[in-house]
């Protein structure tokens, strides 16, 4: 029997991972071969023709589109005649229920798949408002991932010189001129950026940089995990509303502290086990340093997370296979 074919047009991303875990895909990483936003449309026809290839040569008899971008649709619906027939499951991130919903035709598309996922409860009445089939629409959480370290060797010894590990993508809602002023505030405090660098440098994040700030740049699969293993606190930051950030699961895989930027959707998903930070860099600071002080408690409450979350997961997930059947 063939496996779900899983698309993304990003170069790679936890939850398709942690949803692999549960419905074992063949999972594709189309990602634009382009960091300029003067030269994206070029680089979605390139994503366009390789994932038209990719369909052709697979004949899936499912596919599930990480949506944004929101054409995916479209072009997965246009392919079918000739590729298919397959079922599509359109995966709505919470960027395409915000401004990628005004691609033209993106809510006609998404109703003519055969399933539409939303994340959190915050997206279910977006979800409504713009006009998604009800009948066709499920919530599906991304479930903590139980699979982070298979791959990455060796984790950091615990006496090994603690640090934050505050992942990044460096998009809009990410306040990291806030992040490094909590670090000056806080210069006992190891802190690890990761993601791209040149799109940091490109921002100006990476002038005046604080001494015990570092930018890793974008690492190999293997090499972040073994830093989120090693790491005494993990960190996610965002100054807008109904972003659950991946970052906070995958501190739930490996039971790890923490923080994250105050807001009710994270509150709500992960307020048994993180410590919250108002988006200033005074109480960032202030947090990062409880913790450090109270790490062994915050790592069982992530560990306790995790299993509450992985049990109450799979009920939705089953709902899903038994839709798709």
């Amino acid at each position: 029997m063939k496996k779900p074919l899983f698309i993304s047009w990003c170069a790679f991303a936890r939850r398709i991972a942690s949803l692999d875990e549960f419905f074992g895909f063949e999972t594709h990483y189309i990602p634009s071969p382009f960091l300029s936003k003067w030269l994206k449309p070029v680089g979605y026809a390139l994503q366009a023709v390789r994932t038209a290839r990719l369909v052709f040569r697979t004949r899936p008899k499912e596919v599930w589109l990480h949506c944004p971008p929101t054409f995916l649709p479209h072009l997965l619906l246009a392919l079918s005649p000739f590729a298919g027939p397959y079922r599509i499951v359109a995966d709505f991130h919470s960027g395409a229920l915000g401004r990628w919903n005004r691609f033209p035709g993106t809510v006609w598309a998404a109703n003519r798949c055969d399933l539409i996922l939303v994340h959190n409860v915050e997206s279910i009445p977006v979800a409504q408002a713009l006009g998604l089939d009800p009948a066709k629409t499920v919530m599906l959480e991304d479930p903590p991932p139980t699979g982070i370290g298979l791959s990455a060797g060796a984790a950091t010894p615990r006496d090994a010189a603690p640090y934050v590990l505050a992942p990044c993508s460096f998009n809009p809602d990410e306040p990291i001129p806030i992040l490094l002023d909590a670090a000056r505030r806080a210069p006992e405090l190891r802190i690890l950026i990761t993601g791209n660098k040149r799109r940091a440098e490109m921002l100006g994040f990476t002038r005046d940089v604080p001494s015990n700030v570092e930018f890793t740049d974008y690492l190999p699969l293997e090499e972040f995990e073994r830093l989120l293993i090693g790491a005494s606190v993990v960190l996610g930051l965002t100054n807008v509303e109904g972003i659950q950030l991946s970052v906070a699961n995958e501190a739930l895989g490996v039971d790890k502290a923490l923080v994250l930027s105050d807001t009710s959707i994270l509150r709500s998903m992960f307020g048994e086990a993180a410590l919250f930070a108002r988006n200033t860099p005074e109480d960032l600071a202030a947090r990062l340093r409880e913790a450090f002080v109270r790490r062994e408690e915050l790592e069982a409450r992530s560990a306790a997370l995790k299993t509450r979350r992985l049990r109450e997961w799979r009920e939705p997930a089953e709902t899903v296979v038994r839709m798709l059947a």
